[in-house]
């Protein structure tokens, strides 16, 4: 599972019409996307139960919230391919959602949406408490750290696949825990979406590649320096902390690792000693994130790069440029227009006027927000630096290579592919099985094997499928098996649509991600076969000539 918290942008719209939206978003998605489809939903800590009512309600409650801007919090949880979550799944997991997060009484409005390949469930929680009328800061500010450690927890109550880089897991004792790294640094959030977008390394990726090392053994700030300009990085100091220029681009130091801030290299190397970099320091091109569908990156890169720039964007640059200008000039002059609009002063005659610091405040905040207004005036009328890059997975799927698309969305998982090779027992080449009959076969032997697999109904279904599929099984056969066999099988379990729920484990074994497993079931079976026949080679006796 993985999480992600939708940040709030600089919209134009009001906290009402933007709290609108997202509820209308979660509950009936298909008013803005025809494809988007809601499985399950729910709303908790409400007075009405009708959606318009709810709504109302969130939004009158976010609007007592004076002092915060947007009270409402927006987080989506998201299931691997094959897992398929059931509405009592998602309801415990909202219920630990708000208990870890500290938010348990708060406003919350939630959907399952099942429009793309994977089940994700949005979270709007309304943050301002209907009781105590404060605005809560979830876990005192880092609610995405509180986060992972749901994930943990969800992941180890209902048996769902943890993520390979997950921050935490549940030990033996039930604990939640920091995983160990195993490997080295690896780049934010912010940088690895930008890798998945655009197919490219991110900046952070390259500086933490050629600068590790580097700034790790270091022993002066002039070794620092003529090693980083030999692999194209600048190191400089900004402020009280470091950043480190990859080409034109800007990263801090400590996003390379967190012992590189600007503190603990003082500490190391003493005193901060700028560097001299050359002029024509090492150019940095882009470099693809993945050999994965290289020519296909290749041929995106030159077709999509942005136009060069037009006389007249030149202009409008500098017409903005003049505005923040006449703008720093107007707040630097605001007291002295206060002060002589206000009558003199008889008391203290011949006395320089002052004007009052809470009027002083009063007209500054307004004079922000006008220079705001005019800002955003000018860029409207500012026409846009040319078409931004299409997402390389997009740009593939127009190109009429939805193949390819594919193996750019599981180029990570092609080492690392979930389901793990469960034993299941080998049906016999010799005699035709009915679907019906095999998947209970498969099933058995399975659960045999591994009994706690019991716990992840979808996932299970997802390795008969896949089973199923190597014996050559037609996908309709996969897909009418389980549609007939999983409601008797998941006897304890809630009620759904199981005609989806068949169709989609059947595409997801016969998908790439089915491909690959399939591809390493048969290089697993060869490695065994092959220490087999190790272990039974006899030696033959030597014998001995008289």
């Amino acid at each position: 599972m993985i999480v992600k918290k939708i940040r709030n942008g600089d919209s134009p719209k009001t906290k009402a019409q933007q709290i609108a939206d997202l509820v209308n978003y979660i509950r009936h998605p298909q008013g803005i996307n025809p494809d988007e489809k809601v499985e399950h939903s729910g709303g908790w800590n409400f007075i009405t139960d009708d959606h318009d009512g709810q709504r109302m309600e969130a939004i009158a409650l976010a609007e007592d919230a004076i002092r915060s801007k947007m009270p409402v919090s927006h987080y989506v949880f998201s299931w691997r391919q094959y897992e398929q979550p059931t509405p009592g799944q998602v309801d415990e997991l909202v219920d630990i959602f708000l208990r870890e997060m500290g938010l348990e009484g708060c406003q919350t409005i939630y959907g399952l949406h099942h429009n793309t390949q994977n089940y994700h469930v949005h979270i709007a929680v309304n943050r301002m408490h209907p009781v105590t009328m404060k605005v809560i800061n979830p876990n005192r500010g880092f609610d995405i750290e509180a986060a992972h450690k749901i994930l943990a927890l969800v992941e180890h109550r209902q048996g769902w696949t943890s993520e390979t880089n997950a921050r935490y897991v549940v030990n033996e004792q039930g604990e939640v825990v920091r995983k160990e790294r195993k490997s080295g640094p690896k780049p934010k959030t912010p940088a690895l979406d930008y890798e998945v977008a655009t197919g490219a390394k991110s900046a952070q990726r390259i500086a933490q590649e050629r600068g590790f090392g580097i700034l790790e053994n270091a022993t002066s700030w002039s070794e620092l320096h003529e090693k980083l300009a030999a692999v194209g990085l600048r190191f400089e100091r900004k402020g009280s902390g470091a950043i480190i220029f990859v080409g034109e681009i800007a990263i801090k130091a400590s996003s390379v690792d967190r012992a590189f801030s600007m503190n603990h290299l003082n500490k190391r190397l003493g005193d901060f000693v700028p560097g001299a970099y050359p002029d024509d320091i090492l150019k940095i091109e882009p470099e693809p994130v993945s050999p994965i569908n290289l020519k296909e990156w290749q041929q995106y890169r030159a077709e999509t790069a942005p136009p060069p720039p037009v006389p007249q964007l030149v202009m409008q640059d500098i017409v903005i440029e003049l505005l923040k200008v006449r703008q720093r000039k107007e707040q630097k002059n605001l007291p002295t227009r206060l002060a002589e609009s206000l009558p003199p002063s008889e008391s203290t005659p011949g006395y320089a006027q002052k004007c009052p610091r809470p009027i002083l405040n009063t007209a500054r905040h307004f004079q922000k927000l006008q220079h705001q207004e005019e800002r955003r005036q000018l860029r409207r009328k500012v026409p846009r630096r040319g078409q931004q890059r299409p997402r390389f997975e997009t740009w593939l799927r127009t190109q009429g290579l939805p193949e390819k698309a594919e193996q750019w969305r599981y180029r990570q998982k092609l080492e690392n592919l979930p389901p793990n090779m469960w034993e299941a027992p080998p049906l016999p080449e010799d005699k035709k099985y009915a679907p019906l009959e095999a998947y209970a076969t498969y099933r058995q032997g399975i659960l045999k094997n591994d009994p706690e697999l019991a716990h992840s109904p979808s996932m299970l279904d997802a390795v008969i499928a896949m089973y199923m599929r190597g014996r050559g099984f037609s996908r309709d056969d996969v897909e009418k098996a389980i549609e007939h066999c999983a409601p008797e099988a998941q006897t304890g379990q809630e009620a759904r649509d199981w005609q989806r729920y068949a169709k989609r484990t059947a595409s997801y074994a016969f998908s790439l991600p089915g491909d690959i497993w399939l591809a390493k079931r048969a290089e697993l079976r060869k490695q065994k076969e092959e220490v087999r026949r190790e272990e039974t080679v006899v030696e033959t006796p030597r014998l001995r000539m008289r």
